[in-house]
C-alpha cells in the first residue's frame, strides 16, 4: 500500500480529468478510500463523516461486523444527522435487524422531515415487519413530496399487490417504469421484476389486456439476465 498521507485524487495525474473530482468509492480504488478514512478514523476517531464514509466500504467485502460498527459511531458522533441515521437504518435492515432499524431511519425522518430517502427504506422495514399499511401511507408520503420518485412508486405497488389491489398495483407500476430508465442500456435496471409484476397483474385483471401483459413480460425477460433483485431500499445519495 503506497503512502496516502498526502494523497488528494484532485491531483492525480493518472486520473481521467472526468474522475479527479469523484470519490475513491466511485473511481473503484476502494481499497485506498478504506485505508484513507482509516488513516483519518485514528488522527480523528470522533469524526462522524470519516466512520460514515468507511462503513459502506466494509459491507462490501461483507465486514458486517465493522460495517455496523462504523455505522453506529457515525451516529454517536453525529446524532443530528439524518444521512448518517439512514445508512445505519439502511445497514441494519440489510442484516434483519428490524427493530433497530426502524428505530434509525424514524429519527432520521424526525430530523429531517423531507428526507424520502429514510422513508422509502422505512416502508421496506416496515413491510419486512408485515406493517403494511404503515408502509403503504410511508410510501405515500414520499409521492406526496415527490411525485417522480419511481422507488415509493415500485414499493407501493408491491404493497398493494400483496394485499390484493390489483388495480392500484398496476397503476403505480406503471408509473415506476414511465419514470424508469428504460431498457436500453441499462445494465443493472431497477424495473426489471417491475415489468413482470405488472404482466402479471395484467393477466390477473382479465384477458383484453393481455396484448400488453406480453410486451411486459417481454421487456421482463430482456432484462432478466441483468438484474434479478427488485431494490427497495438505497443508501444516501451524498
Amino acid at each position: 500500500m503506497s503512502d496516502l498521507t498526502n494523497y488528494n485524487p484532485l491531483n492525480d495525474p493518472n486520473l481521467p480529468p472526468f474522475a479527479r473530482n469523484l470519490s475513491w468509492q466511485q473511481i473503484g480504488k476502494r481499497v485506498e478510500a478504506k485505508e484513507y478514512w482509516k488513516m483519518k478514523m485514528k488522527q480523528n476517531p470522533g469524526n462522524s463523516r470519516y466512520h460514515h464514509h468507511v462503513a459502506p466500504l466494509y459491507g462490501e467485502i461483507n465486514d458486517t461486523r465493522n460495517e455496523i460498527k462504523h455505522h453506529r459511531l457515525a451516529v454517536e458522533y453525529n446524532p443530528g444527522s439524518a444521512n448518517a441515521r439512514n445508512d445505519y437504518g439502511l445497514a441494519l435492515y440489510k442484516q434483519g435487524r428490524y427493530d433497530q432499524a426502524e428505530v434509525q431511519l424514524n429519527e432520521a425522518i424526525t430530523i429531517n422531515k423531507k428526507h424520502t430517502t429514510a422513508m422509502n427504506n422505512l416502508a421496506a422495514v416496515l413491510c419486512k415487519k408485515g406493517k403494511f399499511t404503515k408502509a403503504q401511507e410511508m410510501c405515500e408520503r414520499v409521492i406526496t413530496l415527490d411525485s417522480g420518485n419511481a422507488m415509493a412508486h415500485r414499493n407501493i405497488a408491491k404493497i398493494f399487490d400483496t394485499l390484493g389491489n390489483t388495480r392500484d398495483a398496476v397503476k403505480h407500476n406503471r408509473i415506476a417504469i414511465q419514470l424508469g430508465p428504460g431498457i436500453r442500456g441499462a445494465t443493472h435496471h431497477p424495473d426489471t421484476m417491475t415489468y413482470r409484476n405488472l404482466a402479471r397483474q395484467l393477466v390477473a385483471r382479465g384477458q383484453t389486456e393481455s396484448g400488453h401483459a406480453c410486451e411486459h413480460y417481454d421487456a421482463y425477460r430482456a432484462l432478466a439476465y441483468k438484474v434479478n433483485i427488485l431494490p427497495n431500499s438505497e443508501k444516501t445519495k451524498e
